[in-house]
């Protein structure tokens, strides 16, 4: 099951701001966003979900207040994805083949090539993709179409707030060099 972090309020219903549900409506900056939906991007594993939030504290000691968003506590959560989610592995050379999709494309910079892979892919009929992290080829990430599995359509287990003893923070930390 993959995974995420988010600043988190407890008393936050589902899909409200700081529930483990909630995704923001503004879009399109990101590496896969939709020109016209939603994406929920999720990490493979707990560490590259920290990862990912903490990545901008490289070089840096990490404080106990860096370790809180909107002012709420940035929490760890698990991501249960219905089983018949049809996602997409751009990690497998014969996917990448199938659609005319080359490594570089995939790992470009350029938003606007790689939003166009990201729609042909829904349009195709997948429910989001799997590609490398732009942190590590070791992490992958998980990109949900919203427009397809919806909001509802996911279910998220109990959140765990971040600290700076916690040991999945610790292994990010010390994989992006951020000193505790």
């Amino acid at each position: 099951m993959p995974w995420r972090v988010f600043p988190w309020d407890p008393s936050a219903t589902a899909g409200q701001p700081c529930s483990p549900s909630y995704v923001r409506p503004e879009q399109g900056s990101g590496r896969f966003d939709l020109p016209n939906g939603r994406v929920l991007y999720l990490a493979e594993t707990a560490v590259h979900a920290v990862a990912e939030k903490l990545q901008r504290f490289r070089g840096q000691r990490l404080e106990r207040a860096d370790l809180h968003e909107s002012g709420k506590p940035l929490a760890l959560v698990e991501c249960d994805i219905p089983p018949r989610t049809k996602v997409a592995d751009l990690c497998d050379p014969a996917v990448l083949v199938r659609h005319t999709l080359r490594p570089d494309l995939l790992a470009s910079m350029k938003k606007a090539e790689t939003q166009a892979v990201a729609t042909a892919l829904y349009d195709a009929g997948y429910d989001g993709l799997r590609w490398w992290s732009a942190l590590s080829g070791d992490w992958h990430t998980i990109v949900l179409f919203l427009g397809r599995v919806g909001v509802t359509g996911l279910r998220y287990l109990k959140p765990v707030p971040l600290t700076l003893t916690h040991p999945v923070l610790k292994e990010a930390c010390a994989a992006l060099g951020i000193r505790l």
